[in-house]
């Protein structure tokens, strides 16, 4: 069914005009509240970030994305007792969290049950039975807690597989929450406040690693295989300004983050492939322990855009006098 027939099967007070939303770094609370009204501030943030990502796809096409296809063994130790008010989420287990190989633990047919009924609560397309979209995946991650300025959105789309930014498929959203015993909306927010505030953790390292991995996937239009600058560019801002990041890219001495978006705006100006995405995490780790950037030298094998950044924040430090010289071979 084409995006126009779906749109017209939504109850008028679910549409927004997406036409009107702007772009996620110029969007203003007050600006956002004037334009949505309170009530709809971070639906139309997130109703934003899905805009960028591509705009919605037929609903027959969505159901068959492979990429909804929840892996069996995305953990391999998940089994924890939790009750209906506490879901721990100890520091000894994040590695494992994230970690795939393992065989995922056998779920019973209840606790599906009661997952796909939460599911239901949330779905706003008639004639997409096993999809949520972007009015009811906001609904949700309001529900369990999750705010949509904060990686604790990313981590909800990776552990559901979302398909896209702003949409879980049944299969994923089912599969996700098993294998984690999370079959009540009190658990999954449980769980999400603990997986959120374990984050900054330098133990986390490799939670994070794998949501900034899942987000490249979602913020793929079909089958292309990089993203729009101005995508990354706001993801980037979301992965590495976010209280609840480990690798937040800024220093007092160093504005890496400013200068990486700045530079990409003004000399780059090319979409970003995964290569790219996956390396630039590793750069920003690396400047932060070392901001001289020595660790950096012509004969090692980062992107070509990493060595024009060197080049350029050295040209810059030396106009500016922000920082001493840096030192690279």
């Amino acid at each position: 069914m084409a995006v126009e027939e779906r749109k017209a099967l939504r109850p008028a007070k679910a549409t927004l005009d997406y036409s009107l939303v702007p772009s996620i770094h110029h969007l203003s609370k007050s600006s956002a509240l004037e334009m949505f009204g309170k009530g709809d501030l971070d639906r139309a943030k997130l109703v934003n970030m899905a805009r960028l990502a591509q705009r919605r796809r037929d609903a027959t096409e969505r159901v068959n994305d492979p990429q909804a296809k929840r892996a069996k063994n995305h953990w391999s130790e998940t089994n924890q007792a939790t009750d209906d008010q506490t879901l721990e989420f100890p520091s000894h287990f994040q590695s494992q969290y994230f970690s795939s190989g393992g065989g995922a633990p056998t779920s019973s047919n209840s606790s599906k049950s009661s997952l796909s009924k939460i599911f239901d609560k949330y779905r706003d397309d008639p004639s997409s039975p096993d999809s949520v979209l972007m009015e009811g995946m906001a609904k949700y991650l309001g529900d369990i807690g999750v705010s949509i300025e904060d990686i604790g959105m990313l981590a909800v789309s990776e552990i559901v597989q979302s398909p896209t930014m702003g949409e879980m498929s049944r299969e994923g959203f089912v599969e996700g929450w098993s294998v984690v015993n999370a079959d009540s909306i009190d658990k999954q927010k449980s769980y999400m406040k603990n997986l959120v505030k374990s984050l900054p953790s330098p133990s986390s390292k490799e939670a994070f690693t794998k949501i900034y991995k899942y987000t490249f996937q979602i913020a793929r239009s079909g089958n292309q295989k990089a993203i729009p600058l101005e995508m990354a560019l706001a993801y980037w801002q979301l992965l590495f300004s976010s209280p609840s990041s480990p690798v937040r890219w800024k220093t007092d001495a160093n504005p890496w983050l400013d200068w990486w978006s700045e530079f990409l705006e003004s000399k780059w100006k090319k979409s970003v492939n995964k290569d790219m995405w996956t390396e630039t995490l590793k750069f920003a780790q690396q400047c932060l322990e070392d901001e001289s950037l020595s660790f950096w030298n012509e004969e090692a094998s980062w992107p070509s855009v990493v060595d024009e950044f060197v080049e350029w924040v050295g040209e810059k430090r030396g106009k500016g006098g922000e920082t001493e010289e840096m030192e690279v071979e």
